[in-house]
């Protein structure tokens, strides 16, 4: 951009661009991601700009995001395995069916694999590992090479809900978030297992459901749970008959704006890796990939 500066004409401004209008635009800097510190820029002041290709997500980051996400989403049964968690919920959802594993394998693989095959055999439930991103690069391999199968790729995205657009943080539309899941939200999500979903979902302060209801009918819905600074949003859904009126990205700014309200300063959603329509919407409203994981199932 221009600089006024004798002898400098341009500065350069490198990092997220959160914002872009005919007055201003709104830039995360690289140096303060974390910080959520934003740079204002007169529009008319850009000379120039040119997309940078993506930096690897850092594992710490990773790391961070994984232990948030796996609080918001607390399984009824858990086990630690060194700094493995192993993780049953009656076969509700991948994720509370799982081993999170987010450092080297205690023991070594083999003596970590026979525990975590004892620990779900005796539950009847079958053994599956979550792989986040490059952390759990190695142990995907060895996975691999011992010949479980791989499942269930999904993107992790996240977006500022400060220092970006006001929708983030204010939302006066039709959903209303109440901190208690009803009982038609749990039947539309609870998969056969309504009471199971109820235990991991949770209620009361940190915990927020979107509801936008239609002829006596709850039309449309979504989670929210805050953990740290951070507000992860899960079962966006709408009955087919409302479909295609926007009510999804309505509990998606309710939820964002609840969050911002209970302390968050950033959301995260996860998304089939597959479902690139769903990432493009996404990617529209705001949220960027961070990291993508998937799970190895045993044969």
């Amino acid at each position: 951009m221009a600089n006024p500066e004798p002898g400098r004409r341009f500065t350069d401004v490198t990092g997220e661009l959160i914002e872009m209008g005919p007055a201003f635009w709104r830039v995360l800097p690289d140096s303060v991601a974390h910080s959520g510190t934003a740079v204002t820029i007169d529009a008319s002041a850009v000379v120039a700009a040119r997309a940078i290709p993506p930096k690897p997500t850092p594992f710490s980051e990773i790391l961070e995001l994984e232990r948030h996400l796996a609080a918001t989403w607390p399984a009824p049964e858990t086990a630690e395995l060194g700094g493995w968690l192993l993780r049953y919920a009656e076969g509700f959802s991948r994720r509370a069916n799982s081993v999170l594993a987010l450092t080297a394998p205690p023991g070594g693989t083999d003596a970590a694999l026979a525990a975590v095959g004892d620990w779900y055999e005796a539950r009847g439930a079958r053994p599956l590992i979550a792989l986040p991103g490059g952390v759990g690069k190695r142990l995907d391999d060895e996975l691999a090479a011992r010949g479980w199968e791989a499942e269930g790729r999904t993107a992790v995205m996240t977006k500022r809900l400060d220092g970006a657009s006001q929708d983030s943080t204010a939302y006066d539309g039709e959903a209303v978030v109440v901190d208690a899941p009803g009982a038609a939200l749990l039947e539309q999500v609870g998969r056969g297992a309504p009471a199971v979903a109820a235990r991991i979902f949770g209620s009361g302060p940190g915990r927020g459901y979107a509801e936008i209801h239609r002829g006596g009918e709850l039309a449309a819905r979504g989670r929210g749970a805050v953990e740290g600074d951070l507000v992860a949003i899960t079962n966006i859904g709408t009955l087919p008959a409302f479909r295609r009126q926007g009510l999804g990205t309505e509990i998606l700014r309710a939820l964002e704006a609840w969050g911002h309200g209970n302390g968050a300063r950033r959301a995260a959603l996860q998304v089939e890796a597959d479902n690139e329509a769903a990432i493009a919407m996404y990617e529209r409203l705001g949220y960027a990939e961070r990291y993508r994981y998937q799970y190895r199932a045993r044969s």
